[in-house]
């Protein structure tokens, strides 16, 4: 009898000490389960232009001035070194990459422009790893891309229908008192024709040849599938990605002796026809891409109209090798004027009558719902309408008739004799929106290059906020 007593306290001994291991065990996970927890939300605290300043501050160089881009080609023509990568454009090109691949799907080989736009949700914050940046080529015989970036939490917005869009508060409900400050009148730009600016696949097919071909979507896209000779030159190869996100110089083209030698090293020297294409359901690089070309002094730069879809739609073949541009001589003395919107301009002259300001990113954007770049705040110019990019292009990609995009402006009391400034988050919807405002015959137009993200980086200047 004592013996089994003896067991018993025993074993009663033992199942206490397994259930302290235990309580011991499940308070170790429930402690570090806590400190991952608590990592999670002190890191969600932090804005998405705090968190993509402090990744820009640590990779990117203090300075971004022309000397820090790639030095001129050596007589054996190397390529250019590449800038440091920023995780800023690596984001903008994952976002442009997965609106295209959504079109691309929703339509086939055609492409469709009245997708969905995948854009990462603000309440989300950000995602809970950045995605590793894809390299900006210096030249398109850059080394290869790593693997594609995962994809940011997103969430799906339609694009919004031109027959939805309704004029927007009269201008003097947002712009503060006192406004304009310095007026100042826009001069008019140089006009555009559907000769001057588009050309067809048909086209393209017949005049191959003869024309250098610029594939301005980011390098995944291109390594997947391009019109055979084309050279890549995604946005981000024309714009300065060193500098400070939120600030008047990131994301804007590089000043021109730095440009000179990028346009050179695709192989354009202001001789040969360029044809830009990208893709139907991207943000309209390719309207970018021709918006450079133009200040650079190119007059036979054009658009391959509906993109790389209008050419698989009409039979043409795709290659998927990485072309290597012959760098030649090209030179810009200076940007041809009346291009660009600056910041001071826009801020000088806001309120001013007769000047419209449109904002051509998604609703979600301008109501400040998202703010897929990060930027520092939400929200919208005084004063602007809402007209996106989507609006002005048909569900193929082409572009809308000059009447149809009068007929587009008109509720908005937008003219051809108003002042326009056309903006997005960092200037590459808006240059394809003014470069077909343009074609259209509304010359008093200009793409404000630094765009929302660095007028939302300046707590100085006025903002409308949701």
């Amino acid at each position: 009898m004592k013996k089994l007593l003896t067991l018993a306290l025993a074993a009663a001994m033992m199942a206490g000490a397994a259930q302290f291991a235990l309580a011991a065990e499940d308070d170790g996970a429930s402690s570090i389960m806590a400190q991952i927890n608590s990592f999670k939300a002190t890191n969600q605290e932090k804005t998405g232009g705090e968190a993509a300043e402090d990744k820009a501050e640590a990779q990117a160089p203090a300075a971004a001035e022309e000397s820090e881009a790639p030095a001129q080609a050596q007589p054996a023509q190397q390529a250019e070194t590449p800038e440091t990568p920023n995780p800023a454009a690596a984001a903008v090109d994952q976002i442009v990459r997965e609106a295209a691949q959504q079109a691309a799907q929703e339509a086939g080989d055609a492409g469709n422009n009245r997708g969905v736009v995948a854009v990462p949700a603000q309440d989300a914050a950000e995602p809970a790893e950045e995605s590793a940046p894809e390299p900006q080529p210096s030249a398109p015989e850059a080394q290869p891309a790593p693997e594609t970036p995962a994809k940011p939490a997103a969430v799906e917005i339609p694009a919004q229908p031109a027959a939805t869009a309704a004029p927007a508060a009269p201008a003097s409900a947002e712009v503060p008192a006192g406004r304009p400050l310095n007026p100042s009148p826009m001069q008019a730009g140089t006009p555009e024709t559907r000769e001057s600016i588009l050309v067809s696949a048909d086209w393209l097919k017949a005049n191959i040849k003869n024309v250098v071909l610029v594939d301005a979507r980011p390098e995944s896209l291109y390594l997947g599938g391009h019109i055979p000779g084309a050279v890549n030159a995604p946005w981000t190869y024309f714009a300065n990605m060193n500098a400070k996100q939120g600030t008047d110089k990131w994301g804007t083209i590089w000043p021109e002796a730095t440009m000179a030698k990028r346009i050179g090293a695709l192989g354009i020297n202001g001789k040969k026809t360029v044809v830009a294409y990208c893709d139907a359901g991207g943000w309209g690089q390719s309207g970018w891409t021709l918006w450079i070309l133009r200040q650079a002094g190119i007059k036979n730069a054009k658009i391959l109209e509906g993109g790389i879809g209008a050419w698989k739609a009409a039979g043409g073949q795709l290659a998927k090798n990485k072309v290597k541009a012959k760098t030649v001589a090209f030179t810009i003395s200076k940007y041809a004027p009346n291009y660009t919107a600056t910041t001071q301009w826009i801020n000088d002259n806001l309120g001013k009558p007769g000047l419209a300001i449109i904002d051509v990113r998604t609703q979600p954007e301008f109501n400040g719902k998202i703010r897929p770049f990060q930027e520092k705040r939400a929200g919208h110019l005084p004063g602007a309408v809402n007209i996106s990019r989507e609006n002005f292009v048909t569900e193929q990609g082409h572009f809308k008739s000059a009447e149809e995009v009068a007929a587009l402006l008109a509720p908005y009391g937008i003219t051809t004799d108003t002042e326009i400034v056309v903006y997005d988050t960092a200037g590459v919807r808006s240059a394809f929106v003014t470069m077909l405002l343009r074609y259209a015959g509304f010359t008093k137009s200009q793409s404000y290059d630094a765009g929302f993200q660095a007028w939302a980086g300046n707590p100085d200047l006025p903002l409308v906020k949701p």
